[in-house]
């Protein structure tokens, strides 16, 4: 009976220590359960966080505030839970094209008001912190997917002045709350490199100087240990793909700001990964990077932290193309040239900002050995060529949907005209469509939009169309999207 007794006391106890692990395994493993749902994609708007707000106020272990308008008078809300001793402030969106975190930010809601084997973690967090959310500040920016807000202001440039009506909202709530810990939750180009490597900087960091020495503070070097500690968590995930953001001072920043005004500033970029076009790895990333600082700050754990430790994390550097074509042969007045060519896939909107597209660049051409590509090819005894544009002009857009894709880009065209004007900016098809007045420069040259033909043995081995590879040996179509020239 004795036996009996310990062994279920042992199974309590160990199972009790298992229902409170909040490890990064455990929250990597149960992400899904939280993930919400309604927010997909990078298109976040107003109207679509707006609704799952105001769906919180039903519970009771949310206090949701309208704290003002934005320009275009969009409510900016500050979500607050816990009622702890150290205050944590979390913003997301200041630039309206830098989604990803705000996802995030309604994934880690869920999680707290989810009833699951995390409650006794969740209730010791929530018991030491009152953690503070402003899901999207910039709320008119985010309707057109623009960086800047409805008078085009780069709103993290506006700290001293608080001149606008969401500087001026942020800047409040940070003097009313006095936060210990404040996360700028942005979103970073998906072209950076961990320090000199091949790695993509899927997360980068940084504890913002507040002055141009660089002095360490006690409140930045607190910062600097909670980057050291989350940076540890995450490296079981993502080794070799963080980085660390270049702390030169930004007297206008807010993130460098709220260091002198007393509060830890951690920034966190949310950049790239392969084949993570939508960022939902990285958004899951942002996920694990909360929920752990949060319970680091709870349990003071970043006291035990080294600021070397933050130093030791590889700085940012930019070393990393889309696409990076090697040993390519160019010809010019007769002459071969062999060059590198890297091409670069900038996000854009429509016109109603409702799709995001991409526009391929050819960013650099020549010696390009100390660059990597997200992905690569060797075109070593290959030959770069302009695509052509077909000579016939079709009268509408079902026609050009009926063409045998292959066959024109196998006959080095990249592009065909259609009659009119068109209202659209791009299209789903592998091929460009120009309106039949327009015209367009494929020339192979920097800046130039990445319509190219690569030629073996003088026959199309590879058709790059709007900075996308079609393999045509293959048959393998990686086109995301071409573009429609007016």
């Amino acid at each position: 009976m004795i036996r009996i007794q310990i062994t279920l006391f042992l199974f309590l106890i160990i199972g009790s220590s298992l229902a409170q692990n909040i490890s990064t395994q455990n929250l990597y493993d149960s992400y899904s359960s939280y993930k919400e749902p309604a927010l997909n994609g990078r298109e976040i708007k107003h109207a679509d966080i707006e609704p799952l707000i105001l769906e919180l106020k039903s519970n009771d272990l949310f206090r949701i505030k309208l704290l003002g308008r934005s320009l275009e008078g969009r409510g900016i809300y500050l979500v607050s839970l816990g009622h702890g001793k150290t205050d944590i402030l979390a913003w997301s969106q200041m630039h309206g094209d830098e989604p990803t975190a705000t996802r995030a930010v309604f994934d880690v809601l869920n999680f707290f008001k989810t009833n699951d084997n995390f409650n006794e973690i969740k209730k010791s967090i929530l018991e030491k912190l009152t953690i503070n959310f402003i899901p999207m500040l910039n709320p008119d920016g985010a309707q057109v997917y623009q960086r800047r807000n409805a008078v085009s202001v780069d709103l993290n440039r506006d700290a001293l002045r608080t001149e606008f009506p969401e500087s001026q909202i942020l800047k409040s709530v940070r003097d009313s709350i006095n936060p210990q810990f404040g996360f700028n939750l942005h979103d970073q180009s998906t072209r950076y490199s961990a320090g000199n490597s091949h790695r993509t900087a899927a997360i980068s960091f940084l504890a913002p100087a507040f002055n141009y020495n660089k002095t360490l503070n006690d409140t930045r070097k607190n910062t600097m240990k909670v980057i050291a500690a989350i940076y540890k968590n995450l490296k079981q995930i993502i080794p070799g793909h963080m980085g660390r953001y270049n702390d030169d001072f930004e007297p206008r920043a807010f993130g460098d700001n709220l260091v002198k005004w007393g509060t830890g500033s951690i920034l966190i970029e949310s950049g790239g990964w392969k084949n993570d076009v939508e960022k939902e790895f990285i958004r899951k990333l942002n996920f694990i990077a909360l929920l752990s600082s949060f319970k680091i700050i709870a349990d003071k754990e970043y006291e035990n932290e080294e600021i070397t430790s933050y130093y030791n994390i590889p700085e940012n550097d930019k070393l990393i193309f889309d696409l990076l074509l090697r040993n390519l042969s160019i010809k010019f007045n007769n002459k071969n040239y062999i060059i590198d060519l890297g091409i670069n896939r900038i996000e854009k909107a429509n016109n109603d900002a409702s799709k995001i597209y991409y526009k391929g660049e050819i960013a650099d051409i020549g010696d390009l050995s100390i660059y990597y590509g997200n992905d690569e090819f060797d075109c070593s005894n290959m030959e770069a060529v302009p695509g052509k544009i077909y000579p016939e002009i079709f009268d509408t857009f079902d026609e050009i949907a009926k063409l045998d894709f292959l066959s024109m880009l196998k006959q080095g065209y990249t592009t065909v005209r259609i009659k009119g004007s068109v209202d659209k900016k791009f299209i789903n098809i592998p091929i460009n469509i120009v309106c039949a007045e327009a015209t367009v420069d494929h020339s192979v040259k920097v800046d130039n939009n990445a319509n190219i033909i690569i030629l073996k043995k003088n026959n199309p081995r590879f058709a790059i169309v709007n900075g996308y590879l079609y393999d045509l040996e293959t048959k393998t179509n990686n086109v995301l999207n071409s573009l429609v020239f007016k």
